[in-house]
């Protein structure tokens, strides 16, 4: 019978063989939001006089939704936690993308043999091409719900960051398409993009809750 070997793991590979990613996806998560957290702080702080962003945020203090701005940042990081515990649990089985699930034989000659994805040749391409779709749908929430806040607010700087998003993911799924850890190319300037975001209605949240309750 097959058992786990985690030395074949990518992130073995990659001397990441001792990382917490419940610790570490959520710290990286915090790192990509920093340019949305500074922008969003200088926009505040009102160095150029009262903006627009300003009275918008305002807005959004009477209608006392400044909370719901900052649970959707808890929303986002616990995703991160949990992305981060599938990151264990595959790192100690040994399994790499594109496989998400491992199953077993059970009878006959093959009895107790794994059953994984195909990587090879066409069928590979095929396997790796549909993680692709599938990784852009699993980014959709909470994305989706943090685009509209920070549109409320920052609307050309959200439409900015949206495509650059949409650009970056297609291109690595493009990638992925042809090697798996290729995708990297365009899926971590997509998360930046989208950490900026997060970090926009996070900050957003802050200053109206503050202006609520100062």
């Amino acid at each position: 019978m097959a058992t786990p070997d985690p030395s074949k793991s990518d992130f073995q590979a990659m001397g990441m063989g001792t990382v917490n990613f419940t610790l570490f996806f959520p710290v990286i998560q915090f790192v990509f939001t920093l340019p949305g957290l500074i922008g969003a702080s200088v926009a505040f702080s009102g160095v150029a006089g009262k903006s627009s962003v300003v009275e918008k945020v305002e807005d959004v203090a009477k209608l006392s939704a400044g909370p719901l701005f900052l649970a959707i940042m808890l929303v986002k990081l616990s995703l991160a936690v949990a992305l981060g515990s599938l990151g264990n649990a595959r790192r100690a089985s040994g399994v790499n993308v594109p496989d998400q699930h491992v199953y077993k034989v059970v009878g006959g000659s093959a009895a107790g043999s794994l059953v994984l994805m195909d990587e090879d040749g066409a069928f590979g391409a095929f396997n790796r091409a549909q993680r692709g779709v599938q990784n852009i749908y699993e980014q959709t929430f909470p994305f989706a719900l943090e685009v509209l806040l920070s549109a409320y607010v920052f609307p050309w700087t959200t439409a900015v960051l949206l495509s650059i998003f949409a650009l970056c993911r297609s291109y690595g799924a493009v990638l992925y398409t042809r090697d798996r850890m290729a995708r990297m190319k365009g899926n971590m300037p997509a998360g930046v993009a989208s950490g900026t975001i997060s970090g926009l209605v996070f900050m957003s949240g802050i200053y109206a809750t503050y202006i609520e309750f100062k």
